[in-house]
């Protein structure tokens, strides 16, 4: 299994830890060898860990990294259970096909396969 550390980091953070850095660079906290030092690590950074490691030794601000899925999956949640108007949403979506083909045999005609986007437009404002 992966850990925090191992899981791969976007621009978003990379820009929030650059911020961090500059912030520590201002309070005297970081010289300027080492503030650039730590930035060009923060931009050629990919992995959690590698962020992490360049303010081991710092106060807050640090980056805010989000919680990977797979521990957000692990923890309670808080969120609302689907509501019927969603799981009707769902199964139109997913017999979208079967719908169309039997409109496709009924009608002869290929236009009927337009209505598998069409369906999902329509479970999409159902769901809303």
């Amino acid at each position: 299994m992966v850990g925090d550390g191992d899981i791969r980091i976007g621009t978003a953070e990379r820009e929030e830890a650059l911020a961090a850095l500059a912030e520590h660079h201002a309070a005297g906290r970081l010289d300027a060898n080492e503030y650039e030092d730590r930035r060009g690590r923060a931009t050629d950074a990919v992995l959690r860990r590698e962020l992490t490691a360049l303010f081991v030794d710092l106060p807050e601000p640090r980056p805010k990294l989000r919680p990977s899925r797979s521990s957000a999956l692990a923890q309670p949640s808080t969120s609302r259970r689907p509501s019927a108007q969603g799981k009707v949403a769902r199964t139109l979506v997913s017999l979208s096909p079967f719908i169309a083909i039997a409109a496709f045999f009924l009608t002869r005609s290929w236009l009927a396969f337009l209505l598998i986007p069409v369906i999902a437009i329509l479970a999409r404002t159902i769901d809303d």
